[in-house]
């Protein structure tokens, strides 16, 4: 178990420190987040979730890692 914790859950490679994803994993999800929150100041309230599942159908403007993360986020995150 402990060894899962080392390596990121979409890819498998290393990650460091208190990362939940690898190095790229990682800047997707950032990228992700920083678009959150412009959706939020756009539309109001959207939740997370909901944001997720407006940027899967968009599939062909968005990017394969990204798009990762987003199935990562939807369907395994506990």
């Amino acid at each position: 178990m402990e060894n899962s914790l080392k390596y990121c859950p979409i890819c498998k490679k290393e990650k460091s420190g208190k990362d939940t994803f690898c190095e790229i994993h990682e800047k997707a999800k950032k990228s992700l987040l920083e678009g959150y929150e412009l959706w939020l100041r756009a539309y109001g309230i959207l939740s997370w979730e909901a944001y997720l599942k407006e940027l899967s159908i968009l599939d062909e403007s968005v990017g394969k890692t990204v798009k990762e993360v987003i199935d990562y986020e939807r369907f395994f995150k506990k």
